[in-house]
């Protein structure tokens, strides 16, 4: 309450209760000071204002005998009612108390709650960026998939014939079987657990004509479109299972991104299906895969799937 409203509300009361002795004048002490003399309402004023207290000593003026405020009749009625607002206001300011400490309480709860789920959920999206939303683990009919792998595109070597892809260099065309290289180094692999390592750009390899070339492929970007697309894959698998009841295999698969951020080379590292319905699915899902375009040496990913339980 504002100190000119407490002025008001105990000039009221005093009005109320002293009508009849409103002319009497009082004095008052305060340490060894005498004050006064002041009507008996402007005293009620003052017990209200807190300029006086129920201890504070008062006497009629003319009088020597000070008593306390709340042993003279005149004022007890005001005593009472002013301790018992008094009551009432030290009963509010507990309450008022209490509310605000069980505000703190559940407010760090409530931060708690808030951190703990920020981690998660970090934890989730950071598992989901590279895994896929539900985890390289999780199975999908008796379908998993191991973490993927990342690294430099170069030669392989399969059944049939040597294929030396991608060089980035137009001057090279691809040699078949049997006829002899160019002597030098072939361009070291980068491979990176796509949960390891941060987006690696700019670096410079070095190709067999002793060339520059810059590897300017995002791995962060590539495994945030093989989290989000991996499952898709899935539908290929199925449909193989359907076509081969009782299938068990591990089907490791490489596949290479073109300048372009299409898929432009695709191998399936299981004899079983090199070719046929299975590769040509996955090969016609993976070229949808939108990967960003980029320029330098290309980029190979590496992924593995396991068909059913291998006893």
């Amino acid at each position: 309450m504002a100190r000119g409203d407490t002025r008001y509300s105990a000039r009221m009361l005093a009005g109320q209760e002293l009508a009849v002795d409103s002319d009497e004048q009082w004095l008052f002490r305060q340490g060894d000071l005498v004050l006064g003399p002041i009507t008996a309402s402007q005293v009620v004023e003052k017990l209200y204002t807190g300029e006086l207290t129920p201890d504070s000593p008062v006497a009629p003026a003319g009088e020597r005998e000070f008593r306390n405020l709340r042993d003279t009749a005149a004022f007890q009625v005001h005593i009472a009612r002013y301790e018992a607002q008094g009551r009432v206001a030290q009963t509010m300011r507990v309450e008022q108390a209490r509310n605000q400490r069980r505000v703190k309480v559940l407010g760090g709860v409530a931060a708690g709650v808030a951190i703990v789920l920020g981690i998660a959920g970090w934890y989730l999206a950071r598992n989901a960026a590279v895994y896929g939303l539900f985890g390289a683990g999780e199975e999908g009919d008796g379908i998993t998939m191991d973490p993927p792998t990342i690294r430099l595109a170069q030669a392989r070597v399969d059944d049939e014939d040597l294929v030396a892809y991608p060089t980035n260099d137009p001057r090279r065309p691809d040699r078949p079987a049997g006829q002899a290289g160019v002597p030098g180094k072939t361009p070291g692999t980068a491979v990176a657990s796509a949960a390891s390592r941060p987006p690696r750009t700019g670096n410079v390899t070095t190709d067999p004509d002793g060339l520059e070339m810059a590897q300017q492929f995002d791995q962060g970007a590539i495994n945030r479109v093989v989290a989000g697309n991996q499952s898709k894959l899935f539908r290929c698998f199925k449909e193989e299972a359907e076509r081969t009841p009782g299938l068990a295999a591990k089907i490791p698969m490489e596949f290479v991104i073109g300048n372009d951020g299409r898929v432009a080379k695709l191998w399936v590292d299981n004899p079983q299906f090199k070719q046929g319905p299975l590769f040509e699915c996955l090969f016609a899902e993976l070229k949808k895969w939108p990967f960003k375009a980029y320029d330098g040496e290309r980029a190979t990913v590496g992924l593995s799937f396991n068909i059913g339980k291998r006893g």
